[in-house]
This record gives C-alpha cells, structure tokens and sequence, in this order.
C-alpha cells in the first residue's frame, strides 16, 4: 500500500494576505490613534515577566501619548524610586520619528521626560501586527517589552 500525503499553501493568497495585514497596520500608525500592549517584559538581567493581567500600554493619541508600562529592573541615580511602580508619561510626543524599511517592518521612535528622567521609546511593529519595544533610560537599566499594536479603542478617540 502506498500513501502519499502533499502540503501546500497557495503563494498568493498568503502573500495578498500578508500584504493586507500590513497595510492595516501602516494605515493605523499613520493615524496615530493606536496603541501598543505588552504581554511580556524582557529586564536587561535576563529572564521574562509575563504581563498579562497587568495594565500596560503605549497609547498614541494624535499629537499625544499616554503611557504606563511597569518596570523590572536597576535604577542608578538617586532621587528615589517614584510612586507610580514603572514607566509613566502622559502629554505630547517628542522628537516623534515613523520610519518604514523595506523589510515592511515600520519603527517608531520618540522621547520622553519622567521627572528628572529622560526616556527613549524605540517601537518596531513588524507586518504581522508584533510589536517589540525598547526603552532606554538616563536614570535605569534599559527594558524591552514584546507585544502587538492594535486599534485605538473609540473612548480614546481624538475628534479631528
């Protein structure tokens, strides 16, 4: 007896569908009314914290973001640890850049100031919806964070 089993996948359909998937999620950046959320936290010591169950997100409002992102990690400079118990910045973006490669991956790059602390966001969405986020602190180790980008929910929602 003979068995022959074949697999395949049809190149376009996979390929219009990875094309339309991306072209959602240019279109919502460029809206800037998206948000990221995180579902794992990568410390610079190694080992990752899942965060499911725990607020967190980049909220891109327009001209203006609302962020809280919990924090593992070293901080180096005094002025005490802050009550919030992470990342926290809520007003206007700063030296905002969107930069798409030609891997179809877009990364988004803006500054931010936490009191005394200077924070910069580097956020690279890749065309499946995956979000990778790096911050780098003046006052902390850096942290990165792995989630998805999606829509902003319509409470959110900027009137034009």
């Amino acid at each position: 007896m003979l068995l022959l089993v074949s697999c395949g996948s049809n190149r376009a359909t996979d390929s219009s569908d990875n094309r339309s998937k991306y072209e959602e999620i240019r279109e919502l950046v460029e809206s800037r009314e998206f948000q990221v959320e995180h579902e794992w936290a990568l410390p610079l010591g190694g080992g990752n914290i899942n965060l499911i169950g725990n607020p967190n997100s980049i909220r891109f409002q327009k001209d203006s973001i609302d962020l809280f992102l919990p924090y593992f990690g070293v901080r180096h400079m005094g002025g005490g640890y802050n009550t919030e118990g992470g990342l926290k910045y809520i007003g206007p973006v700063k030296n905002l850049e969107i930069v798409e490669n030609e891997n179809r991956n877009i990364e988004i790059s803006f500054e931010t100031t936490q009191d005394n602390e200077n924070l910069d966001f580097r956020i690279m969405v890749y065309s499946n919806g995956n979000a990778h986020t790096t911050v780098n602190s003046s006052q902390r180790n850096s942290i990165s964070y792995r989630g998805d980008i999606v829509d902003l929910p319509e409470k959110f929602k900027k009137e034009n």
